[in-house]
């Protein structure tokens, strides 16, 4: 999975798993097994205006971990193994991508978006208030997540390595190829989406 903060990764991630099956690494899991609270770090930098080296450390700490349970279900055999989380620069991407060579798995990448600026604030809005309950989805809860996480971000198209690649829309439900071949990625995505082939971008 790839895409900003509320873009609806997360809920088409447990689509998917849902759907298809297979091993489900959600970011938000990693970060509360490792003790890293996304409210805390908020604080403690002032809405990521300061002490950012401290937070980037711990952020990295929790890609590191996401890349050992990718590897552990790939070895596994692990027919299907979806990583949830931002992947916003390259050298996130390219980790998860090693890792599949490594284990000759093939890497798709599904890209969320679509949702308006106005539309992610109101689910930030959202979650405000719930940082605290058993749901870890919660924990990116402050908008300054997403303006600090969104001035981090490299255009996936823009990589020195092309993965096969489909963009989501999460806003008009619709499944778009970006980068091919993906015809396999897009049947999975489309019948975890409930979706038929040719949904129009109108809806």
């Amino acid at each position: 999975m790839c895409g900003l903060p509320a873009s609806g990764k997360t809920t088409t991630a447990e689509r998917i798993h849902a759907s298809a099956g297979g091993v489900l690494i959600r970011s938000c899991d990693v970060y509360r097994s490792l003790g890293i609270s996304l409210p805390d770090w908020v604080r403690r930098t002032e809405g990521f205006t300061r002490s950012l080296e401290a937070y980037e450390r711990e952020r990295d700490r929790a890609y590191v971990e996401m890349a050992h349970r990718l590897e552990q279900a790939l070895a596994s055999r692990a027919p299907l193994v979806i990583v949830d989380a931002v992947h916003g620069e390259w050298a996130k991407r390219q980790v998860v991508y090693r890792v599949c060579e490594t284990l000759e798995a093939m890497p798709i990448l599904v890209w969320c978006q679509g949702a308006s600026c106005e539309t992610i604030q109101r689910r930030f809005e959202l979650r405000r208030g719930q940082e605290e309950q058993a749901d870890p989805r919660n924990e990116a809860s402050d908008f300054s997540v997403f303006r600090h996480i969104a001035g981090l971000w490299e255009d996936p198209m823009a990589d020195p390595v092309s993965v096969p690649t489909v963009v989501y829309d999460t806003w008009r439900d619709e499944l778009r190829p970006l980068r091919g071949p993906s015809d396999h990625a897009e049947e999975i995505l489309r019948s975890a989406l409930a979706m038929a082939p040719g949904v129009s971008s109108s809806r």
